[in-house]
């Protein structure tokens, strides 16, 4: 625009310089002049104003140019702007949801160890009452052949108890002794009466490893 105004400037000055040498009257003149001179001095004013005029249509050419530029930059910048603000609002989004993703990993990580824990704690009482169950079952194997052996052992008193009263009943060897030896003389009620109590004891404590019948449990 600067450029447009200073070549304005320079026409109007041709445009005066013009209309003064065309105005001067020749009466002023000092020295006269020959008409030649005065026609060329013309001819160099109207070339100066010639050339002004196409330095002035160029100006007025390349400002249209520049004012369109002008324009078109506008509209870039404009674009240029929008495209910012569409971008600051698209990163503002894509932090927040960035934000939202951190949270919940942040969550699913501390839930994903809770579980771990949890697991662990699981994993050792699984190991612990493994263990246990090992123990028991040892235990009971233990106590079953303890039971075996108690049971092998109880069937053999009381064969032996009973092998015993039979001859007492029979009058056998068990009946000599008790005439041999005085300190063993009872009465025969008391002798019948001790026996049964001691056979139904021997009944009683006999150990047995077949359940009871429906029965008996009635």
């Amino acid at each position: 625009m600067q450029f447009v105004a200073q070549q304005f400037a320079k026409y109007a000055l041709a445009i005066a310089l013009l209309i003064a040498f065309a105005l001067l009257p020749e009466a002023s003149q000092a020295v006269p002049r020959d008409a030649n001179a005065n026609n060329g001095a013309v001819l160099k004013l109207q070339a100066m104003v010639k050339r002004l005029s196409s330095e002035r249509d160029a100006a007025v050419a390349e400002n249209s140019g520049l004012a369109a530029e002008v324009e078109q930059l506008k509209r870039e910048k404009a674009d240029a702007l929008a495209a910012k603000d569409s971008l600051s609002s698209e990163l503002s989004v894509q932090k927040n949801t960035a934000e939202a993703v951190r949270n919940r990993l942040g969550s699913t990580e501390s839930r994903l160890q809770d579980v771990s824990d949890k697991y662990a704690k699981t994993n050792s009482a699984k190991a612990e009452l493994e263990r246990e169950l090992a123990a028991l079952k040892a235990k009971q194997q233990g106590t079953e052949q303890q039971l075996k052996t108690c049971g092998q052992h109880n069937v053999k008193l009381y064969q032996a108890a009973e092998e015993l009263l039979e001859r007492y009943q029979n009058k056998g060897t068990f009946s000599g002794l008790l005439q041999d030896e005085p300190l063993l003389q009872f009465q025969s009620v008391d002798m019948q009466n001790i026996v049964q109590e001691y056979q139904d004891q021997l009944s009683a404590g006999r150990y047995s490893q077949e359940p009871p019948s429906s029965a008996e449990m009635h």
